[in-house]
């Protein structure tokens, strides 16, 4: 119905003013230092159409950290298996469509679950893809060694971009952790040919 169809965007144009505006506010501070009242007079939006969607500020950045990490898995699950580069341009793309919130999320004024989060995520789909690709029968501590040391920097290398206000060319950084994994994958390779060498 029309209306109905009037009131979907309206709420819709709200809750994006809202989390653009606290994306914004985040880059100079941290969360637990914004208010409501800051906020909603940051974008123009009476206190009240605020509570009529949040309960108060975490309410709005956790769903905005969820809708990210959620969008973030499904792309991941999908195209993880996809070559190094062509993995990490969906990833960066994605980054770039969502500028404002990504900068929040990886920022030094976040809540710190996201990196987390995505850290973990990214943990798990690279184990069960190198146990699959190196034919591990079961996930040893020296595998999640190698798998906590190359997630983490990559995380690193893409927070470090997010964090420079995404100045370095994107290709540039793609390329750049693309070669760490094939220098990874080198390494563990090499390994597993030494190791089964000396049986």
């Amino acid at each position: 119905m029309p209306g109905i169809e009037k009131d979907d965007r309206r709420v819709k144009k709200t809750k994006k003013a809202l989390r653009n505006g606290l994306a914004e506010l985040m880059v100079h501070k941290g969360l637990r230092n914004i208010t409501v009242r800051e906020l909603t007079d940051k974008v123009d939006i009476h206190r009240a159409t605020f509570y009529a969607h949040y309960k108060d500020i975490y309410d709005l950045y956790e769903q905005m950290e969820e809708e990210v990490v959620t969008e973030l898995n499904d792309l991941i699950m999908l195209n993880y298996s996809q070559p190094p580069v062509h993995f990490y341009k969906i990833i960066f793309e994605y980054i770039m469509e969502n500028k404002q919130i990504c900068h929040m999320l990886f920022g030094t004024n976040g809540e710190g679950s996201f990196v987390t989060r995505l850290n973990d995520l990214l943990e798990e789909k690279c184990m069960e893809t190198w146990c699959k690709e190196w034919q591990h029968s079961e996930i040893s501590e020296e595998l999640k060694f190698k798998v906590r040391y190359h997630v983490q920097g990559c995380l690193a290398i893409i927070s470090k971009w997010v964090e420079s206000n995404f100045t370095y060319p994107m290709n540039q950084v793609i390329e750049i952790i693309a070669e760490i994994d094939r220098n990874m994958e080198y390494f563990v390779m090499k390994k597993q040919k030494m190791d089964a060498a000396f049986k």
